[in-house]
């Protein structure tokens, strides 16, 4: 698809939504505390450590519309800093990353174990340093999708999958792979204000020389005063170019409940919790790598 027309879908499918009538579905968050909110924002700051010794940290922060309780638009802008080792040449770069606009869709239905399906449209605006990898020089584009079952109240289930279209990929710590990826979630509310996920995320298959590049997460939830949530995160790349470590703190509204697909999920937050990357570049040592020299 012709990034003109990915970027036209991105503007006009949330009016084609506003105009449907959805009085019989039971919306997905129907019962979460942010969605009666029609701004929802937080901020999320992380560090994540890779194999040959670079380290990237960040500051993420979040704006989401509700435009419906099943249709929001989300801004995420990143500043970020990475640092390399002598063996690649040494020194640090930091600045902004290209920014993200994220369109999530997602719906539940009154049936047993209340299905949900998901759909993630996103682009990103080319406002980071290409030179120092931190962005593509380019508009980019996502696409994503997602399944979600809950069998009881405490109980969630989730599957995705996506793909970067160009060449800056939102999910740093799989080494801004530009392969498809995956990742799988389960969601359990231990006590009543406290919830914990556990995420295997990671690429289908890839060409890079290391090869695919997946991770394992684990993030907890702790619901605060009103709507406001506290979230720590950590996860370990197994595989590929992916961060072998990974830490994050977030806060905020924007982090209630699990959805179906998007950068509210927990674990998917802690993949972009530092800012993305170029799949080329300096910051890259081949195509679909996060590893690379300095600069």
């Amino acid at each position: 698809m012709p990034l003109s027309r990915f970027l036209l879908l991105l503007m006009i499918v949330p009016g084609a939504l506003l105009a449907q009538d959805t009085s019989e579905v039971k919306l997905a968050g129907d019962q979460r505390p942010d969605a009666v909110l029609p701004v929802t924002a937080g901020v999320t700051t992380g560090s994540m450590s890779f194999a040959d010794h670079r380290v990237q940290q960040g500051v993420t922060g979040v704006v989401r519309w509700h435009l419906r309780r099943s249709v929001s638009v989300a801004v995420s802008p990143t500043y970020a800093r990475l640092s390399y080792p002598a063996s690649l040449g040494g020194g640090s770069v930091s600045g902004l990353t290209d920014l993200p606009v994220e369109l999530g869709l997602d719906r539940a239905f009154e049936r047993g174990w209340s299905p949900a399906v998901g759909l993630s449209l996103g682009a990103t605006i080319p406002v980071g340093d290409e030179q120092a990898g931190l962005g593509s020089g380019t508009m980019g584009a996502t696409i994503g999708a997602g399944f979600g079952l809950s069998p009881n109240d405490e109980l969630s289930l989730h599957l995705g999958a996506g793909k970067s279209l160009t060449d800056y990929s939102m999910f740093g710590a799989l080494g801004a792979s530009d392969a498809v990826w995956g990742d799988a979630e389960v969601s359990y509310h231990l006590f009543d204000r406290l919830e914990a996920t556990l995420g295997f995320d990671g690429d289908f298959a890839s060409s890079d020389s290391l090869g695919a590049a997946r991770a394992i997460a684990l993030s907890l939830a702790a619901g605060l005063a009103g709507p406001f949530t506290l979230t720590v995160s950590g996860g370990h790349g197994v595989s590929g170019a992916a961060a072998r470590w990974t830490v994050a703190l977030g806060f905020g509204t924007d982090f209630a409940g699990l959805q179906a697909i998007g950068s509210s999920s927990p674990i998917q937050r802690l993949m972009r919790s530092v800012g993305g990357g170029s799949h080329r570049g300096p910051g890259s040592g081949s195509s679909g790598s996060g590893h690379g020299r300095g600069p």
